[in-house]
């Protein structure tokens, strides 16, 4: 007994004082998640970033009866797909807003680490406000309503006149890489690209973002318009 208490006092002050600085060095070395819930170091990882590009011009819509200005979406849920099993590797859980750049810049959604490993393919939701889900831009809900609350807001106008269309839905977006692609560098950047002149088109019509009938297939429009990803690390927005 005695034994122990001299212990207790030669150890708790040398631990009282250590352990400020040892906690916040475990913290950051442990960090990421794989597939099954682990625990990643950074040394098993790579610092990712990844970009949105249009591959289109800011006016380049349906005969110019539309104008895209403006395009912000809710996102979550970035994961990849790995080749060698198929299963999917979390990135960023979200939700974040992303002001997506229409003319032909990159637009960064995100920078973390991620599993070393092989991919073939990018997957991300464009994501309907929860009721209470806590967001970072109040204009995704109105209220609590299924049709107050947005998963993308886009701004333009129609033949000339303004218009807001505001996506009721949750998107799933699978976009495929050029080639598989092996993220195993201390950093790299990925870049998906997409194509908003299919979005309020079908076939050789015109789709009037203000008609409620039309959603759907505008909703469509957008889920398939993410074409492919490809990594580019120099960030010019071209495959390496």
């Amino acid at each position: 007994m005695l034994r122990a208490e001299i212990l207790n006092k030669l150890f708790k002050p040398v631990l009282s004082y250590i352990l400020p600085f040892v906690v916040p060095v475990l913290m950051a070395f442990f960090q990421g998640c794989d597939p099954a819930g682990g625990i990643l170091v950074p040394s098993g990882a790579t610092e990712l970033s990844i970009n949105m590009k249009a591959d289109d011009n800011a006016s380049g819509n349906p005969v110019d009866v539309v104008v895209i200005t403006e395009v912000k979406v809710l996102l979550t849920n970035i994961q990849y797909e790995r080749e060698r099993d198929g299963l999917n590797q979390l990135h960023h859980s979200g939700p974040f807003v992303v002001n997506m750049n229409l003319n032909g810049g990159l637009s960064e959604i995100l920078n973390g680490y991620i599993v070393r490993d092989i991919y073939t393919k990018a997957k991300f939701q464009i994501h309907k406000a929860g009721e209470t889900e806590t967001i970072p831009d109040a204009e995704f809900r109105e209220g609590t309503a299924e049709n107050l609350r947005y998963s993308m807001i886009i701004r333009g106008t129609y033949n000339g006149a303004p218009f807001v269309y505001r996506s009721k839905q949750s998107l799933e977006v699978v976009a495929n890489f050029n080639k598989s692609t092996n993220i195993n560098l201390k950093k790299q950047n990925l870049t998906v690209v997409f194509n908003k002149t299919t979005w309020f088109r079908s076939g050789s019509n015109v789709l009037n973002p203000n008609l409620a009938s039309n959603a759907a297939l505008i909703d469509a429009n957008i889920m398939t318009s993410f074409k492919s990803a490809f990594q580019d690390d120099n960030k010019d927005g071209e495959p390496d």
